[in-house]
């Protein structure tokens, strides 16, 4: 049966052993091993594992280790102690490392022991864990990926709690100083079970496309995505089996084309789903406050994000820059001088390159922006010379809010007013992911500016890269001769 073994007791025993590659100038001595796995018949659960010695010697450092551990499937019931010193960077003088340099002293001097249930039930005097692991001035290289550096890092043990303190590493050019209690940490090593902990995460600078995995092959550009060629690839998981509450502080991170600088807030972090909490950061010319939850429960190939965002003093130029979204959605963008502020509600999955899926996207916002600079924007350029208005070709918007919404790969705004100069410019419609337009507008004109006319209908449509203006010359002409 599936639990079910046979009688059996298997012992090694090792006196002063020690072993030495020939083209090396060190070995590993004094080599002690005293260990038994027997089981009586029957249960799995039976099954006794005694390590009563292990140690050895690498040059002049010991280390030793012992463990036991009984009744393995219902209630694991262990003991397990390490003390020494490892010089990882002797390591090399003792073992081949062909392609990896490796440095860093790790010295152990810890115990563990007790039963599994106790940590369950919260009977933390009944189980026994203290001392720590700590390593100092760690260095790791090897092909292919960021040179890894921990200066220090020290993991305490308490019956109730794992402390990870002193905690600075940098990958690459990247760093974090990490500062941790974790509960639950025996349950999650042997049984799987949710890990709890208390994290203060600070760095200077953090690049996550380092992380990411590369995409070899060129992005296919498809009608649901935000086509991306030669993207970082790679889907941020949360794992379910983890409770965090995390404080953030982070000078700079960076994330596909987004530069976050003075990133700062709460995350809650459980059963697969990441909820911000105030998460502010300073970015694209800007602020943002960011409150909703990024999730891959469902999922983890799959993200989805559900969060608000109040913006501050964006700069439409550099949010055209570092985000695809609008670039694909809202390339105006790229043209419009100034800054916009407002709410923006998004509820999107979110695909391998961490880019909204379109079809999936809803979206809902009242941005507002003030001194706005239209020169050069195509689309106001050709409504002048549609209309014959040439001042409307240098033009800056005191105040201009707009209600938009986004459904079905459509961004449908609500009856918008643009007042440049004694010129007002009324518009509505949507804007599609093919770059489609579909406006009505209403230009009115100052008293006096045309005889007889006081509005120009028009209507907008093309693309954003060719957008075509026309005029509604009937109504023109009915004000006319209703002038007249």
């Amino acid at each position: 049966g599936d639990s079910i073994v046979p009688q059996f007791e298997a012992a090694l025993k090792v006196n002063d052993g020690n072993f030495r590659y020939p083209a090396l100038p060190a070995g590993i001595d004094d080599i002690q091993v005293l260990a038994k796995v027997s089981n009586p018949g029957g249960d799995i659960d039976l099954t006794e594992v005694d390590v009563e010695q292990f140690s050895l010697q690498m040059l002049d450092n010991p280390f030793s280790i012992t463990a036991q551990v009984k009744t393995p499937i219902s209630d694991p019931d262990f003991a397990v102690a390490a003390k020494g010193t490892l010089d990882l960077g002797e390591v090399k003088n003792v073992y081949p490392l062909e392609d990896m340099a490796l440095n860093g002293v790790l010295k152990a001097n810890m115990s563990l022991g007790g039963r599994l249930s106790y940590l369950d039930n919260e009977q933390y005097e009944r189980f026994a864990a203290n001392g720590d692991i700590s390593l100092r001035n760690m260095q790791l290289q090897m092909e292919g990926i960021p040179e890894v550096k921990i200066e220090k890092s020290t993991l305490s043990f308490t019956p109730r709690y794992l402390n990870l303190s002193e905690t600075q590493v940098l990958i690459g050019e990247n760093d974090l100083t990490a500062d941790c209690r974790f509960e639950n940490y025996m349950a999650f090593v042997l049984k799987g079970k949710t890990l709890k902990g208390q994290l203060n995460l600070k760095s200077r600078h953090m690049n996550l496309n380092d992380f990411m995995g590369s995409d070899e092959e060129e992005a296919t550009e498809q009608e649901n995505t935000v086509p991306e060629a030669e993207e970082e690839g790679g889907v941020i998981v949360v794992p379910e089996n983890i409770d965090f509450n995390m404080n953030v502080d982070m000078a700079e991170i960076i994330f596909n084309e987004i530069n976050l600088r003075d990133l700062k807030g709460q995350l809650k972090v459980k059963d697969g789903t990441a909820d911000m909490s105030n998460l502010s950061a300073n970015t694209m010319g800007g602020s943002v406050v960011i409150n909703g939850a990024y999730s891959t429960a469902q999922n983890p190939n799959e993200p989805k994000l559900d969060a608000a965002f109040a913006l501050n003093e964006l700069s439409f130029a550099q949010t055209f820059k570092e985000l695809a979204l609008i670039q694909k959605m809202a390339p105006i963008f790229e043209n419009l001088g100034g800054n916009f502020s407002g709410k923006i509600a998004v509820d999107t999955k979110l695909d391998s390159v961490m880019s909204p899926q379109l079809s999936t996207l809803t979206a809902s916002g009242s941005p507002n922006t003030r001194n706005l600079n239209l020169s050069g924007v195509d689309i106001i350029e050709k409504i002048a010379d549609a209309t014959k208005r040439e001042e409307l070709k240098n033009i800056t918007v005191k105040d201009l809010n707009v209600d938009f919404t986004i459904k079905d790969g459509r961004i449908a705004t609500k009856p918008f007013d643009i007042k440049m100069g004694t010129t007002t410019l009324s518009l509505n419609g949507t804007t599609g992911l093919d770059q489609t337009i579909d406006y009505a507008g209403k230009l009115k004109l100052p008293e006096g500016a045309a005889k007889g006319i006081s509005t120009i209908d028009l209507k907008i449509s093309g693309k954003f890269s060719s957008p075509k203006i026309t005029i509604d010359t009937q109504s023109m002409a009915k004000q006319a001769a209703s002038a007249a």
